[in-house]
This record gives C-alpha cells, structure tokens and sequence, in this order.
C-alpha cells in the first residue's frame, strides 16, 4: 500500500506556517534553464547569433578608420585646393578607395546584423514555444493545494507578461550586449592603433561617461518605481470606484470619491515632477560631458598633428572610434536588466515547470479493477486546507454509501460538504495541511482513518481511473467554447452521435439543443451562443451521464437557478441518479426529500443524520428520511427547513405557471450576465489577448496593431482624433512653463548644427596646417565647451519643465475625465464599452498616451525637427549643389523603412488573428483546471494547445525575419550614405562646382541632422497614440448625462415618504426593444412595508432603481409625495433614501467611513446607534481597531453576513424616510440570513420599506405584497389575501408545495 506523502513544508513555529525551503523553493533561476531540451538547432543559432553580433559590433569602428583615410585625403585636397594645385587623379583615387570600403563595411554589416538578429529571434521563438507547452502541461498537472496559493490572472499573467520578460532578455537583447562589448574593445584597439596619445586621454573621459549612464539609470529606475506606485494606488482606488458606482450614487459620494482621488493623483503627481526632472538631470550631463571631452580631446589632437606626431584624419577617427565605442558599452548596460528580468521570469516559469504535485493526476500508477459496486465509506476522516493551517474543517466524519444509494450532505456554509466531495475526488489528499502531532496521529491510525472505494482506501486507485468513475455536476458548471457535441464529448471521447442524443434527453437538454441554430453543432460558451443557467446545467449533466459513472456527485447542482429551471434540472438529476451511488450537497432541502439518507453537517462533524424506512414506534409506521430530520423540532435541519418555509410554500417565487412566460424569462436569462460573469469573462479575454500578443511579437516596440486597436475603440467611443493644438489648448494653464520650455528647446535644437559648423572650423585649421594650429584649436575648442554649456542648460531646462507640465496637465485631464465618470447616470455604466475595465484603462493609460505630446518626448521631437531644418539649412548654406544627395539617400531609408512596416502593419491583424485558438485554450483551460482535472482532459487541452500554437508560432518566425531586414537596414544604412555621398562629391569637386571643405561641410551637417531625427522618429507613433487617447478623453469629458446627478437643479420639499407608480413603462437603454416595465403601477404610504415577489425579469429591481432615479422611465408617472420625481433634486430625493441590496458594495475605507459613506458630520455617537441596530456593533468592538478597522478591498475582510450588516448600519445612520431592500438576506446561509433579518426588521420600523425578496419566509408580514409578471402588478395584498383569492400567487404556492 502507498502512503500518503505528508509534506515536510507543513511545519507550525509559534503557532504560524514556517514552511521549509524545498527543493524547488530554493531553485534560484538558472537563465540556461532556458536552453533546457534544446537541440542542435537551437545551439547553432545562439552560436550564430552570438558570434555575428560580436563580429557586426567589432566592425562599426571600421568607420572610424575609413573615416581617417577620406579625412586625411579631403584636408590634403583642400590645402592643394586652397594652392590651387590639387592634383585630382590622386585625389580621385583615394575617394573611391575608401568610398568602396565604406561599401563594402556597410554590406557587411548588413549581412552580420541581419544574420545575427535573424538567428537570435529564431532561437528566441523556438525557446519561448518549448517553454509556452512545458508551462501549460505542468499547470494542468498540479493539485488543488497548489491552486489555491496561485490566482488564475497570475498563471495566465506568467505565460504571457513572464514569457515577455523572456523574450525581452533573450532576443535581440543578447546581440546588443555582445556588439556593445565587441564595439567598445575594437573602438579602444583602433584608437590605440591610430594613436595611443590620443587615446589614452580619451579613456580618462570613458569611466565619466560610463558612471553617468550607470547612475542615470539607477536614480531614474527609483523614481519611475514610485511614481508607478502611486499612479496604481490611484487607479485602484479609482477602479473600487467604477465597480461601485451605483452605490456611490445612491449615497450622494461622488464629491467624497473626486476628493479623495484627487489626493491620490497630487501624490502621483509629485513623484512624477521628480521623476521628470531627475530624467532632465540625466539626459543634459552626459551631453554636457561629451561636448566637453571633444573640446579637451580635439585640441589636444590638433597639437599633436601640429606636432606631426599623428594624422590630421586621424584626430577625428581616434575621437570617433572610442566615443563610439563608450557610448555602445553605455547604451547596452541597461539592457543587462532586461537579461535580470528575464533571469526572474525564468525562475518564476521553470518552478511551476519543475513543481512535482504530491497528488499526481497524471500519473499511470494504482489499481484499476474491471468493475466496481460503488460502496463509499469515509471513516474518522480529519482534514484542514494546506493555506489555513489552524481551521480544521472536517473533525472525525464517518458515513458509509450504499451502492445505489443517493445520500445528502446538508448545513451551513463553510461546515465541510463540498469538501469532502473534494476529498473523494483526491484534489486533496486527506492529510494536507495537517500539523505535526496530526501527522503522527495520522501514520499511527491511518489504515483506519481512510476514504475507501468497495472497501479499498481510494489512494491506492489510479486517479485517473478514479476521477472518470465519478461524474460531478457543480453548481457553475463549466461549458468550453466548443459546439454542444463537443462538449459533451469531453465526458468520454469514444462515443457516438446517438450516446450523445441519448445523454441529452436523459439530460432534459435534448428539446432546446434542438431549437439551436446548429442544433447539436452549435458552438457555445464564451464569446458565442450564451445558454442560461439552467441550460448549461443540463449539457454538464449529459456530459457527467455518457461518462457512464458508478458514482455520481452532486455540488449543489440547483442553487444558482431559478425554481422552473430548477425543475427540468432536479428532474434530469432524478433520472442520472437511478441506479448510482449518488452523493448530493444541496442547500434547498426541498430538493433532497427522496434521498436514502440526509447528512446535516454542522462545523466539521455529522451533527443529525437520518436514515430511510426507520420504524416509528409512535405512528406504527416507517418514515422517511426527511420526515424523521424534521420530526427533531430542536435540531439543525428542522430548523433550516424553517427558515426556509413559507407556511406550505418553499423557497423562491421565480417560478411562473404560465407556458407563454418560459421565453420570456429565457430570452432575459440570456442576455443578461452578472456583472461578476461579465468581469470575469473580461479579465479572461484580457489574458488571452496579452497571450496572442506575446505570441506573434517579436520585439517589445509599440506594434503597429495596437495604434489600430486605439483607432477602433476611438470610433467606438465616437470620437474624433485630436489635434495637436486641441491638446495644447487643453494644457494652457501649463502654458508659461510650456512657453519657456520651448524656447530652450529651440536652442537645444539648434546644437547639432552648430556643432556641424565648429567642426568643419575644426577641419579648416588641420587642413590650413601653420604654426598656430594649436592656438586656433584651443580658440574652437572654447566653441565647444559653450556648446557644452548650452546643451547642457538647455536639455535640463526644456526637459524638466516640459515633464513638469505634462505631468501636471496629466493629472488635470484625469481628474476631469474622472470627475466627469462620477456624474453620468445608471444608463453610461450598462453600456459594454463603459465596462469598468474600460473606463480605469481610460485613465490608466490614455492620460500617460496624452502626457506623451506635452512631456519631455515634446523636447525631443521638437529637438529634432529643429536639427533637421537647421542641419538642412546649413547643407545648402554651404553647398546647395551638394545638399540634395544627401537628402535623398536619407529618403530611399525612410521609404524602404516604411515598407516594411507597412508590410509588418498588414500581417499584423493577420498574426493576431492566428493565435485566437491557442491563446483562448490556455485562458480557458488554466481558469477552469478543476473541471479539466475531473474530466481527465489535460492531454486534451495540452495537445490542443500545441496543435493550435503551430501557425502562431511559425508566422512569428517569419516576422522576426522581416523585423531583422529593418534593423540590418538602419545599421547598415550610415556606410551606405557615406559612400554615396562621398562619390558625389568627388564628382562634384572633378567637375569644379565644389571643394573639398564644403562636400565634408555639407555632410557632417547632413549627419548630424540624420542623426537627431532618426533619435526623434522613435517618438512620432507616442504621438499618434497621444492623438487618440486625447481625441477620446476630451469626448468623455464632454459626455453629459440626461439625469443631473450632481443636483444643482430641482426643487427640494421636505420628504416624508409616500410612494406611487402609475402607468410605468420602462426599458433598459442598451435593450431598447424588451420592456421591462409595462404599464406597471404600485402605491406605498408612509411607514408601510411593501413587498414585490416574480420570477428574475419582472421588473422588482428594475422598480427600486427607478424609484434611486438612477434612470428615468420612458411614460408614466413615479412620485414622492405626490410630486414627480423628475421634478425633484436628485441629490435631495438620495439624501432621503437608503438602499440596502443583495451583494452590498464597501470600500477600501475604516468600518467606520463605510458607514458614514457620503454624509459629511456624522457623530460616532450616532455610528454606534446605527450599527448597534444593525446587529454589527458587538462584532465592530470586539476588533482590535474597532472602528477605524479597514474591511480591505470590496471589504473583503469581512464575511457576507458582516458587510451586509455594516451595508444596512450604512442605511439607519442617514435616517431615511425611505428604506429599499433589493433581496438583502438571499446571498447569506440560514445562520447569517437569521441574524441579517431581524437587523432589517429592526431598520423597517417608522420608514416606507420596499423590499425585493425571493424567500419568502421574509417578507410574510409585509403590509402589502404585490406580484410582479413581465413588467406588471397583477395582484397585491397581504399574503393571507393573496391565498384567500387563489390567484397566481396561490398556485404558486400549491406548484411549490407539490
């Protein structure tokens, strides 16, 4: 027999978890774990790539030696031009000379970088596809413990943001380092080889250079870390916001929600000036240092070439080469984070890769018998969740199923059902999370204490096996976007077209599978055709039937439906049950009457069980199960059954006994998903799309697909793209630091050019040569250090009060666009667009995009565009004819550039649009590992992955090829122009129409200017984003709402209570054709208790939302004593109104902020009153903070029952006149529904009270209930009235009764 492995992690000091360092837990990252099952393709590229990244980073200081030939011979034409003895062959002949070297070198580099990048992209792909399948396979294989300390948005984060990092550190990122070293040693050689004087200065400049870059990077990465903090700090505060906005607006909390993030964003704003001018201080010293070293380094040099003891050429060529050299090695630095970064990822992805679980679910090992009875027997069984280590939730339970017999565990939530239906499934093991003296406990007495299977403990089974004996249905089943055969295929892959049919009508399913589009080849699930609960309901149960088990369970597979749902389910599950061992957790106890056997479960122990045909002494009879449970009027189940009675009726009233009704209610189930399932189904779909995009991209750039994305949802919003001047206008309070900045950008600008012109000087006085070559170059040296001075100032100047201005304006554009989200109406959140996803995004990242046109990235385009027009200016100053060539070439870049990207744009939608299938079955088989894990499909899911991933990954292959031609291109291009540009000039000078100074002249300015703009061109896309984002913000905040919530307008009587509804009619805005009130009239007075009871869609809440004003109906008339609400200020019709609904919204706020939500003094003498009244203040005090205790975010710090009593405190304290309850105690268990009641009882008394209620145990003794059908009141009365009448509220009750 094997044992149990108890885990040597699960160690208790001081009463707290202090696991042990596994094996896997102090694997630290190995980034050659990488390479792990690579094969000789893989070592070849990563050679390849290395080696030509080193040979193409070696060779770009050969410019610097070719460089010094075409110098020397230029500065020797133009003295002989100068004399007028130039002798042109030999002048000729060395410019071709080195015109062709430049040829040949950028050829070359083309050939090394396009090679290099070509081989490292593949390799990358081919590593990141290997790992993507390991990642996957190993996640389906873990067990439940190891689930429930990962989220699910992490794991799918890990794969797509993790294996970014990666991609990140092992791409191109490897060839950049590499060349940067190579770079730098060749440029320090040939320097040396040039002249070692010169050089050696030169080197004293180098550790300046490099300490500065370091540091830069140090202080800025600091800052951009806090100020990333504390933008997040604001944007999750603003998304809790969003999520709750309907109780922001019930409680009047929108100034309290704009003041306080308003706070948020000052303290993001801060940190960001700091990080603004910090990046200023950064990007103006290494300038201030460079200008600086080529005044020391080219006066030196000229006095050296006076001296003869160099060449003129090579005074530029030593300058270059080593400048080049520093300034690679300084550039490739930081991409060593990105190699740290992917070392981090690596150790994250590798150790869920390596994890072994303690349940192996994949494994081939246990028996597997032919044929089983199906007796389960659990003896004794103890277990505690590995992640709460002190809760022990099964404390000693022993029961034994009869093969055939269908046995139901009952009881509050959290006393230990499902997990022993966990437990039998073996997603734990029965001795996980057990401490030390348990464990002892349990090697002592664990051949006693086991779960066992026809008497063998159900370890010894293979799990496999195992789990396919079991069906389970859940109370949310979970249904794959697939078609409904396949779905139903995943119970057992060998049946045929008829198991299926026949499962379907064992299921109920088969009649609306029919009525399906496809029928039976429809596709369903998320994203396609939407079934309702109880439809899913019935495909799971056929998908648990073909699997032909012996054991089927039973998570409260009815809960989540309404009671005609709830029928055709319970009658599918009657039919599946016969002749299996059934094991059923139910909360509705109507629904377990027939079972062999009732567990009541209270707190880890079987506190009440009841066994079927019992004789009863007393009545001379056999009894039941049920029957006998009740008959104990003190116990547990005979008191959960009353709280669930209505007299003869249980339960709900969603059931309606109309035929005609079932569509009505279906179409609504339909096209109505929680906002939770909304949610959820977003962050899926935002997952998966992170993962496509990880798939297909080959580099971290901004790909061209996401612009277009921004395009689309613009168009959606129905906004118009920004101008430029539009968003200036918007920063005007900026404008003066605005207006400085650009004045100093100017002079930055103009720089470069200058710069052009003090070198060509520079070039005059070495090719004039003298005995005063050394003053005349110190005289032009101080030329440079002003151009020190001035860039320097300048870059600080322009660069810090630009940050400063965008950061503030920023900051402005969010407060607005926020304030402006506060003051719309109910109807702009039910649009999908505004989803709360969407809108937090709107300020996360469009505010950022916006920043973009005004921050620093403004200096450097402007910068740019100023270098060019100068640099160009400068070009034809000197040499008009000479000018053009130079242009041109500089065109044929942009333009080839421009093709390929366009050409990259057009695959873009196209490699996207590859990776749907794969992406979409990692989301979904990660977010659903239980339900894949008791199907047994995790080679299924895994080899559907691969199968799916191959196009992806093949098409991201091709595109880091096409990407590796436009790096090689730019790389290459510089050698390119030079040699063009050179031998148009040589035949300019042949042809008398130039000389030597002014071709040299005309290209340095033309480099220079190249230069400068190719710096600002990697800016230009942030500013098309800019432009969108703007164009998209700017029409939020111009979005007015039909409803002021804000107040300002209406009259404001004094309310007292009273209530009518005459001739309603109202629809949703975004369902404009399904009315959901019709004609729909109500009465309540002052001090009455109304209650509205109706199956889901007819109108209940829909009646309280209109009576919040959150809309307005479209006919009819809604008053508040007597005046029509629209005529009332909707800020004074709140005030006087509390709402208390099913799922309560708190906020990240203390216990007692929560209560005085929206009300600005409030005493805590008045806090203690409302919350002792609401059942709370015992609890709130026994807290070691008390009242200033936070309930964590969506307080999720306290349990249902707490926040829906800290929800009704929130209500009393105002003292409203008018007390609406939206189905306040449905979402509680018996227990917390008991103490939840009597605190609304309590806050009923002296108020008008609506309340919605689906059990009706609660609301018996209103003063008036009205029963609601599609959107109208078709009785009312009080509920002794309403059964005298034997309406539909009676038949109702005779329907559940049966």
């Amino acid at each position: 027999m094997k044992k149990t492995k108890v885990n040597p992690e699960d160690e208790l000091t001081l009463g707290k978890m202090t696991p042990k360092p596994s094996v896997h837990d102090s694997y630290q990252g190995n980034f050659f774990d990488v390479f792990r099952d690579s094969d000789w393709r893989d070592y070849a590229l990563v050679a390849g790539g290395i080696i030509l990244s080193a040979v193409n980073g070696a060779l770009v200081p050969f410019n610097s030696l070719i460089f010094e030939g075409i110098a020397n011979a230029l500065m020797e034409g133009e003295a002989q031009y100068q004399n007028g003895t130039l002798n042109m062959p030999w002048f000729s002949s060395e410019i071709k000379f080195f015109c062709l070297r430049y040829f040949y070198l950028g050829l070359a580099l083309f050939l090394c970088s396009y090679c290099a990048n070509a081989c490292l992209y593949t390799l990358c792909e081919r590593r990141l596809h290997c790992i993507r399948k390991h990642y996957l396979k190993s996640v389906l294989r873990q067990d439940a413990k190891w689930f429930d300390q990962h989220t699910i948005g992490g794991l799918t984060q890990k794969m797509s943001s993790g294996i970014e990092k990666i991609k990140d550190g092992i791409g191109d990122k490897i060839g950049v380092i590499v060349g940067g070293v190579a770079t730098f040693i060749s440029g320090v050689s040939l320097g040396f080889y040039m002249c070692w004087q010169l050089t050696l200065v030169m080197l004293i400049t180098v550790p300046l250079q490099l300490g500065s870059m370091y540091l830069s990077a140090k202080h800025l990465n600091r800052a951009t870390k806090n100020e990333m903090s504390a933008y997040s700090n604001a944007g999750g505060m603003a998304n809790e916001v969003i999520a709750g906005i309907r109780t922001v607006m019930a409680f009047n909390a929108q100034p309290f929600e704009i003041n306080r993030y308003s706070q948020q964003l000052e303290e993001a704003r801060k940190m960001g000036v700091r990080k603004a001018m910090i990046l200023a201080i950064c990007t103006s010293f290494p300038l201030m240092l460079m200008f600086t070293c080529m005044a020391v380094a080219f006066w030196y040099g000229a006095t050296l070439a006076a001296a003869g003891a160099v060449s003129s050429g090579a005074v530029f060529a030593v300058f270059w080469a080593v400048l080049i050299g520093t300034r690679r090695i300084g550039e490739a630095a930081p991409h060593l984070g990105a190699i740290t970064g992917a070392r981090l990822a690596i150790h994250d992805i590798f150790k869920v890769i390596d994890h072994e679980p303690e349940i192996k679910c994949t494994s081939s090992d246990g028996k597997i018998p032919d044929k089983i009875q199906g007796k389960l027997s659990f003896d004794g069984i103890e277990f505690t969740y590995p992640t709460r280590p002190d809760l022990k939730i099964l404390k000693g339970v022993s029961f034994e199923v009869n093969p055939g017999e269908t046995v139901a565990l009952v009881g509050h939530s959290g006393c230990g059902k499902s997990t022993s239906i966990g437990l039998l499934m073996r997603f734990y093991n029965q001795g996980a999370g057990m401490v030390d003296s348990v464990h002892k406990r349990i090697k002592n007495v664990f051949h006693i204490f086991q779960i066992k299977l026809d008497g063998v403990p159900i370890h010894e089974y293979n799990i496999r096996w195992l789990r396919s004996t079991i069906g389970i249905v859940q109370q949310e089943p979970i249904i794959f976007v697939a078609t409904v055969a396949e779905n139903i295929r995943m119970g057992d892959d060998l049946i045929t077209d008829d198991d299926i049919e026949e499962a379907c009508r064992m299921a109920n399913a088969h009649e609306f599978i029919c009525k399906l589009s496809d029928k039976y080849n429809t596709v369903i699930g998320a994203g396609a055709v939407q079934l309702s609960g109880g439809q899913k309901q019935r495909v799971a149960i056929a998908r648990a039937i073909v699997r032909r088990p012996q054991i089927l369970l039973l998570d409260e597979a009815t809960s989540a439906l309404d009671t005609e749902s709830e029928r055709m389910v319970q009658a599918a599950l009657d039919k599946a049950s016969k002749g299996r061992t059934t094991l059923c957790i139910a909360h509705r106890l109507s629904t377990i009457k027939n079972a062999s056997k009732i567990l009541v479960f209270d707190q880890g122990l079987i506190a009440e069980r009841g066994e079927k045909y019992q004789f009863s002494i007393e009545n001379r009879n056999f009894i039941g199960t049920h029957d006998e449970l009740i008959s104990k009027e003190d116990g547990i189940y005979a008191s959960m059954v009353a709280a669930q009675e209505i007299e003869r009726a249980k339960e709900d009233t969603t059931l309606d006994d109309e035929e005609d009704e079932k569509d009505h209610r279906m179409f609504h189930r339909d096209s109505v998903t929680s906002d939770e399932e909304r949610e959820l189904q977003q962050s899926l779909a935002r997952d998966s799309t992170r993962l496509r995009q990880s798939m297909i991209s080959t580099t971290t750039q901004v790909p061209e697909w996401e612009i277009e994305s921004a395009r689309e949802e613009m168009i959606e919003e129905g906004a118009m793209e920004a101008s430029l001047v539009d968003i200036f206008k918007f920063a005007s309070p900026e404008g003066r630091n605005i207006i400085i900045a650009l004045v100093f950008t100017l002079i930055r600008g103009l720089t470069w050019p200058a710069f052009s012109i003090v070198y060509g000087q520079l070039f005059r006085i070495l090719s004039a040569g003298g005995d005063d070559v050394s003053i005349k170059a110190l005289l032009n040296s101080l030329w440079f250090l002003l151009l020190a001075f001035t860039s320097g100032i300048s870059t600080l100047v322009s660069g810090g009060l630009l940050g400063k201005a965008g950061e503030t304006m920023s900051g402005r554009l969010r407060m607005d666009v926020f304030r402006n989200i506060m003051q719309q109406d109910a109807s702009y959140f039910d649009d999908p667009k505004h989803n709360v996803g969407a809108l937090t995004s709107r300020l996360a990242t469009d505010a950022p995009n916006v920043q973009a046109a005004i921050d620093q990235r403004l200096a450097e385009v402007l910068t740019g565009v100023v270098s060019l027009f100068c640099g160009v200016s400068v070009a034809f100053f000197y040499g008009w004819n000479m000018a053009p060539i130079g242009l041109a070439t500089a065109l044929l870049l942009v333009v080839v550039q421009s093709a390929v990207a366009q050409y990259l744009k057009f695959r873009g939608q196209r490699d996207m649009d590859s990776a749907i299938e794969a992406s979409r079955l990692v989301t979904e088989s990660i977010s659903n590992w239980k339900t894949v894990q008791s199907l047994t499909k995790q080679e299924y899911m895994y080899d559907s992955f691969v199968a799916a991933s191959k196009s992806p990954h093949r098409r991201a292959i091709v595109r880091g090829l096409w990407q590796s031609l436009s790096f090689a291109l730019a790389g290459s291009f510089v050698m390119w122009n030079f040699a063009i540009a050179y031998m148009f000039g040589l035949w300019l000078i042949s042809n008398g129409w130039s000389t030597p100074y002014t071709v040299f002249q005309v290209i340095e300015a033309l480099n220079m200017a190249s230069m400068s703009v190719m710096l600002a061109a990697s800016y230009f896309p942030e500013y098309v984003r800019a432009r969108i984002s703007a164009g998209i913000m700017f029409t939020m905040i111009r979005q007015r709402s039909v409803i002021d919530n804000r107040g300002l307008t209406g009259d404001t009587p004094p309310i007292k209570g009273d209530i009518s509804m005459r001739e309603v009619y109202f629809a949703y805005p975004n369902r404009r054709r399904q009315l959901v009130l019709d004609s729909f009239n109500m009465t309540a007075k002052f001090g009455q208790t109304v209650a509205l009871v109706g199956p889901s869609g007819c109108g209940k809440s829909t009646t309280i939302q209109l009576i919040e004003r959150y809309y307005d109906a479209l006919s009819g008339k809604i008053k508040v004593d007597g005046c029509d609400i629209r005529e009332i200020s909707v800020k004074h019709l709140r005030d006087n109104i509390a709402l208390v609904g099913q799922e309560p919204t708190l906020f990240n706020l203390t216990i007692r902020e929560n209560i005085t939500y929206g009300l600005e003094k409030i005493s805590q003498e008045e806090v203690e009153k409302a919350a002792t009244l609401a059942n709370i203040h015992t609890f709130v005090m026994g807290l070691p903070e008390g009242y200033d205790t936070s309930v964590g975010a969506s307080g999720g710090r306290l349990s249902g029952g707490q926040k829906q009593r800290v929800a009704i405190a929130r209500a009393i304290v105002r003292d409203p006149k008018i007390l609406l309850l939206d189905e306040a105690t449905s979402a509680l268990d018996t227990e917390s529904e008991k103490i939840v009641q009597e605190a609304l009882d309590k806050a009923r008394l002296g108020r008008t009270c609506i309340v919605i209620a689906h059990r009706l145990s609660t609301i018996q003794n209103a003063d008036k209930i009205i029963v609601c059908r599609n959107g109208k009141a078709i009785e009312e009365g009080t509920h002794q009235t309403l059964l005298a009448r034997r309406g539909l509220y009676y038949r109702l009750v005779e329907k559940q009764s049966t």
